[in-house]
């Protein structure tokens, strides 16, 4: 129990002279990465607008018994799904570049258009990323416009109705300055102990009695620095 007392503190005694070096290890490290943070990695927002799926007369009306009402069900997720891979075939996003004349370099900034529905809900949720807030935004209103229209046209019926329109943060989704500001800090501190204890690990010289008396076996009353002194031409 005594060594593993010695042990802890010479960690702490070690942690203690180095805490100047793992400081100002961990502020650079921290500053660059939020200087690269805010400078160099590009913002990406986030718009979204929720549409609704009406229920048609043939899956409401004379629904009398279970069967009818879980055939409707069945009837209704495979409509959402249909609504969710109809998302992903490339003539809405084809018309929506072509209905606002967007250049290659403002397609390129539309970084992704993603459907989702949660299971058993009407509600269908659009959600636009880009690198251009306002762009987006303008996006997701003419993409929600064709998406209806292509649906309507494809299924033969008009079945959603918009419940919002265009909302998002005017903040950034990605990247969060204060999680990477968070992170970064862990993980310097955690690598600036590291280069510490295995410098310590590695050293092979004596820094005090106790490293002198463990080395020889024997209690130590002190000790005599030396000097090496060179001779002239050499």
């Amino acid at each position: 129990m005594t060594i593993f007392n010695k042990n802890i503190n010479r960690i702490f005694s070690l942690i203690k002279s180095k805490l100047l070096f793992l400081l100002l290890f961990t502020i650079v490290g921290t500053t660059a990465v939020g200087l690269y943070t805010v400078f160099i990695i590009s913002p990406i927002y986030s718009v979204s607008s929720k549409l609704i799926m009406k229920n048609t007369s043939s899956q409401t009306n004379g629904q009398n018994n279970d069967a009818q009402t879980i055939e409707a069900i069945n009837l209704f997720q495979r409509q959402a799904k249909t609504y969710l891979e109809i998302a992903d075939l490339p003539p809405v996003k084809e018309n929506t570049n072509k209905a606002l004349g967007l250049s290659p370099d403002d397609i390129a900034k539309i970084k992704s258009v993603k459907l989702t529905n949660d299971s058993g809900s009407q509600l269908v949720t659009i959600t636009v990323r880009g690198l251009d807030r306002n762009l987006a935004e303008r996006y997701i209103k003419e993409y929600v416009s064709q998406y209806k229209k292509f649906t309507a046209d494809r299924l033969g019926r008009d079945n959603l109705s918009v419940v919002t329109e265009a909302l998002g943060s005017d903040s950034p989704v990605y990247p969060v300055l204060w999680k990477n500001l968070l992170v970064s800090i862990l993980v310097f501190s955690f690598v600036g102990f590291n280069v510490i204890f295995i410098k310590y690990l590695l050293s092979d010289s004596i820094d005090s009695y106790e490293d002198l008396e463990e080395l020889v076996g024997a209690p130590v009353l002190g000790m005599i620095p030396t000097i090496e002194r060179k001779r002239r031409g050499e």
